[in-house]
């Protein structure tokens, strides 16, 4: 039987068990927020399952109430702060006295256990620490592009903010453009190359928005320069009735009606079949054009923005890789028509209609057609020779345009009316709307604008002209036939005209083009090419 003094401490133990009459190992280990040493008394002898009675000291007392009954008992700050610690699972050091090994195995391991759960809850605090005071760095779903290659994507993060994601990378086939994989575009021209565009030179460059390579806009050569194979340069003095011409031999044997080129070294020839030739200073290639009626002009602005018009008005545009429908301007009669270039993706054109009684001029820009004007006259002839029927046109603005179809025409940007020709006009030639020359339809003559009336030229030619080109007001160039349907190509120097020497067997020429380098190209009858140099 218990001795009376021992009474009162067994009573206090047992308060502090549970139902079971257990004692709550983990309430006593957390029993004080203070970092102390608290004296535990264990009895001499005692076993794992003696109960330990703590001492009591000033404060140890009320922490062993607050942490068991979960109300603190008095307003001691100590007190406070002891509710507090354990609240959170801040660890007590905790230094036991035993003189038994079972007794300091249960502590240990009481030890132990404490740890893991401060080291848990420490944890856990930690990860909470972590999300407060971060930045979005971007706005929810936003995409946009890393390079040209790979796309990221604005997303919740680990520590609770937006963030951008990973790149990930587009398809072998694709580009990112606007924060999206896209089927990539394609290079038109090499970096760093050069070509000659118009009166100057342009260079091939990468896009900013796409990636790929385009031609820049040209810059114009300097006073006295042309471009010549992508470079300006001051040229040699051009041959005049002194070129020497020599016959080309090129795919096919048909006629061909028209000749352009961006420069020497970048010509098309055009004809009958929808036959469409590519010189590139060397060498002459059929490129299948994708239309089989007759192409009877061929204009453009660069090397790769060139067009051509067949008879029955079906417009077809070179892009630099392969010729292209562009726009048809299906006239009732499909016999004549032509074209003349204002600048990219922007032409006049002129065709036939209602069995040849009417001239219809259209505009047609970015592949839209808007009718400008119609021209009515009574009777429409045909040139003396070998050439059938043929339209010229050269604009000079969307307003100003002349036009050659048997009459001598001019687009005022209101009307079309007759210049008043002495004689039926063909085959146009016009440096500025103060300069041009036409050729007539017999007779071996022509005619000349001076900004005021046209007056008539004889270059004595006995046979038939059928084309003016040329390259300045004193250096012109007239191509045609003899009577017996050979070539013929007569020059003027400013003075005077003379006769050109041609090859013995070349046919009948229905066109010419004089490049800005010197060069003269001249086309016609049965597969007929010539180059003057």
């Amino acid at each position: 039987m218990a001795s009376p003094r021992l009474l009162p401490l067994l009573l206090v133990v047992a308060a502090a068990c549970g139902d079971d009459g257990t004692a709550s190992g983990s309430a006593s280990d957390s029993n004080s927020g203070d970092t102390t040493t608290a004296g535990t008394t264990s009895t001499s002898g005692a076993t794992g399952g003696d109960t330990v009675v703590p001492t009591t000291g000033d404060a140890g007392s009320n922490s062993d109430s607050e942490s068991e009954t979960g109300t603190p008992t008095d307003t001691d700050p100590t007190a406070a702060s002891a509710v507090s610690a354990s609240e959170s699972g801040a660890t007590e050091t905790t230094a036991a006295t035993v003189t038994d090994g079972t007794a300091t195995a249960d502590t240990a391991a009481t030890t132990e256990t404490t740890r893991d759960t401060t080291t848990d809850a420490t944890t856990e605090t930690s990860t909470t620490d972590t999300t407060t005071g971060c930045v979005d760095a971007c706005e929810d779903g936003v995409a946009q592009c890393v390079g040209d290659g790979a796309v990221h994507t604005c997303g919740l993060g680990r520590g609770g903010c937006l963030e951008w994601s990973e790149p990930e990378p587009c398809a072998a086939d694709q580009a990112c453009q606007d924060g999206a994989c896209v089927a990539g575009c394609v290079d038109v021209c090499d970096a760093g190359a050069s070509q000659c565009t118009g009166g100057g030179v342009s260079e091939c460059v990468d896009d900013p928005n796409t990636g790929c390579t385009v031609w820049a806009d040209a810059v114009a050569c300097g006073p006295g320069q042309v471009c010549q194979q992508g470079v300006c340069v001051i040229p040699p003095p051009a041959c005049l009735d002194d070129c020497v011409f020599t016959k080309q031999s090129v795919p096919g044997d048909v006629d061909f009606y028209s000749v352009w080129g961006s420069d020497a070294k970048a010509v098309w020839v055009v004809g009958n079949s929808g036959t469409a030739l590519y010189h590139n200073g060397v060498n002459w290639k059929s490129i299948d054009s994708g239309v089989g009626k007759r192409l009877e002009c061929v204009h453009g602005s660069a090397a790769d923005d060139v067009y051509a018009i067949a008879s029955d008005g079906a417009v077809i545009r070179w892009d630099g890789l392969e010729w292209l429908p562009y726009v048809d301007l299906n006239p009732i009669w499909e016999s004549n028509a032509c074209l003349s270039v204002l600048g990219q993706e922007d032409l006049l054109a002129l065709v036939y209609d209602e069995n040849g009684e009417k001239q219809v001029l259209w505009r047609v820009t970015g592949g839209v057609k808007t009718q400008l004007a119609v021209y009515t006259p009574q009777a429409v002839f045909t040139p003396d020779g070998s050439k059938a029927r043929t339209i010229s046109l050269r604009a000079f603005s969307a307003d100003d345009a002349f036009i050659t179809a048997d009459r001598a025409l001019r687009w005022n940007g209101t009307n079309i009316v007759n210049m008043g020709a002495p004689n039926p006009s063909f085959g146009l030639w016009a440096l500025t709307p103060q300069l041009a020359y036409a050729a007539a339809s017999h007779s071996g003559i022509g005619h000349r604008w001076d900004g005021q009336a046209w007056k008539i030229v004889n270059p004595g030619l006995n046979g038939y002209l059928h084309m003016f080109a040329g390259t300045a007001a004193n250096r012109l160039f007239g191509a045609g036939e003899t009577q017996q349907g050979v070539a013929a190509i007569v020059a003027f120097d400013g003075i005077g005209w003379g006769p050109v020497a041609t090859p013995a067997d070349a046919k009948a020429l229905f066109a010419a083009w004089a490049a800005p380098t010197g060069e003269v190209f001249a086309v016609g009858k049965a597969g007929t090419v010539l180059i003057g140099k």
